[in-house]
């Protein structure tokens, strides 16, 4: 029966990523066929920024999942470090250019007339900057240093990840919710509270709800990191944080169709959606449940809510043993 179970999990697997590698083959010939997006001369930069993400995308996807350390650590260096530097690119090329754009008061680029603002580029460079630390964190708990650190030394290591969202306040932030308050039930608006509610789980589960987790783990559970169930995962999260905003430049340059973004924005919605199971296992119900309830229970104390959550899975885990030795 284990076997059977492990089979099938084996064949979900292959077929996610069967889908994964034909969507960045889709990828690799829009650019490849609109290559003048990449030619320009104005902001050379972060077009070149731009090719060296997306090659490193389509490499990713291509490429059989890393099982030893050291390749894992530099392909999720090099994409943190390709998307970090291409989003910071896009904000000093383009940041002045689109200071004359009206600001938008929503968060996204659905719709075919929106514009990123500055304000947005730099949303969106925390936010990869969050993602680079989550890496970080999770190859750093694939050590023989964290497996053997006490249980203080685990909590640090946690609040240091924790830690850029300490100033998080620092940087523009926008509503999902401002693009359905009007009541609209079109495709985009739909979109968007997908995408709300992604976030949410997103932030609270697999990010401080991961985090959290990995400050309890041992053995095996401390290599989640180059399990292919997690380099799927990260493909599609780096991918999910880039590619809205590559299409949505290629719909205003008239490269491609708005349908034919949001029907890539929704292939890649559900890939990911389905990338985002095999994490769950990874991560303790107490801990997720904690998260997601602080945070809207004690909105913007991002510390808080993670020690509150280790707490909280601590004393779970005090009462299963009072309970198994009673």
């Amino acid at each position: 029966m284990n076997m059977e179970r492990v089979f099938v999990a084996f064949a979900r697997e292959l077929e996610l990523d069967r889908a994964l590698a034909w969507y960045f083959i889709i990828i690799f010939f829009v650019c490849a066929r609109f290559h003048r997006a990449f030619a320009m001369k104005h902001a050379r930069f972060h077009r070149l920024c731009g090719v060296v993400h997306v090659c490193a995308l389509c490499a990713r996807a291509w490429m059989p999942h890393a099982s030893a350390r050291a390749r894992a650590t530099a392909e999720d260096g090099a994409l943190a470090l390709s998307g970090v530097a291409l989003t910071a690119s896009a904000y000093v090329d383009f940041a002045k250019a689109h200071a004359r754009a009206r600001p938008n008061k929503a968060s996204g680029t659905l719709h075919p007339k929106a514009t990123v603002t500055g304000e947005e580029m730099l949303e969106h460079l925390y936010y990869q900057v969050v993602n680079a630390a989550q890496a970080g964190y999770l190859h750093a708990c694939d050590t023989e240093t964290f497996a053997r650190g006490s249980f203080a030394f685990r909590c640090a290591m946690c609040a240091l990840v924790t830690m850029p969202w300490m100033f998080r306040g620092y940087f523009p932030t926008h509503s999902f919710r401002a693009n359905y308050d009007d009541g609209a039930k079109d495709v985009e608006s739909m979109l968007y509270r997908l995408k709300k509610w992604q976030y949410v789980l997103y932030k609270t589960v697999l990010l401080h709800g991961l985090n959290v987790s990995m400050v309890f783990a041992s053995g095996e559970q401390l290599a989640l990191v180059r399990t292919p169930g997690f380099r799927t995962f990260w493909l599609c999260l780096n991918a999910a944080y880039v590619l809205e905003f590559f299409l949505q430049t290629l719909v205003k340059r008239k490269y491609i169709r708005q349908r034919t973004m949001l029907a890539l924005n929704q292939t890649l919605m559900v890939i990911s959606s389905y990338a985002v199971l095999p994490i769950l296992r990874a991560v303790a119900i107490p801990a997720a449940t904690t998260c997601f309830v602080m945070c809207f229970a004690n909105r913007k104390r991002e510390m808080q809510n993670v020690f509150t959550a280790i707490a909280v899975v601590a004393a779970v885990r005090e009462m299963r043993l009072a309970l198994y030795f009673h």
